[in-house]
């Protein structure tokens, strides 16, 4: 293996496990709303007649992920009405004005500032979204 393969191999290891470390603070906080795990990754908080669903799609190469959200209605229906991803939020055109960072690097102070804005878009994006569900269109 040539010394660029095994740099890069070395520094998305780190990337890899900034990125849980990132998680981890951001599950502490879920379960302190009222959020339990249900996954690597999964979310869910039970409500009147629903259970809400939040999840983390962490991408190979450690450096992305993504945020998604959903509801399934309870009972005979099971319907699943489809929620916000974060994608959108990172945009300067943010839906709700607001841009997100959710970028990290191994440091310690990156890793928690990425925390607090993953933690911030749960309650200003998710948490709002399930108080008023408006199905949103599918993402490809």
């Amino acid at each position: 293996m040539t010394d660029r393969i095994a740099k890069l191999k070395a520094r998305d290891k780190a990337m890899r496990q900034s990125r849980d470390k990132v998680l981890r603070r951001v599950a502490q906080y879920l379960t302190t709303i009222g959020f339990a795990k249900a996954g690597s990754g999964d979310f869910v908080r039970e409500s009147n007649d629903r259970t809400e669903h939040i999840g983390f799609q962490k991408h190979s190469s450690g450096r992305d992920v993504r945020v998604m959200a959903h509801i399934v209605m309870n009972g005979s229906t099971g319907t699943v009405i489809g929620g916000p991803w974060s994608d959108a939020y990172t945009r300067p055109s943010s839906p709700n004005g607001i841009r997100y960072n959710f970028g990290w690097t191994t440091r310690d102070e990156d890793i928690a500032r990425c925390a607090d804005e993953f933690c911030r878009f749960v309650d200003d994006v998710l948490i709002t979204w399930f108080a008023n569900p408006i199905p949103l269109p599918e993402k490809a």
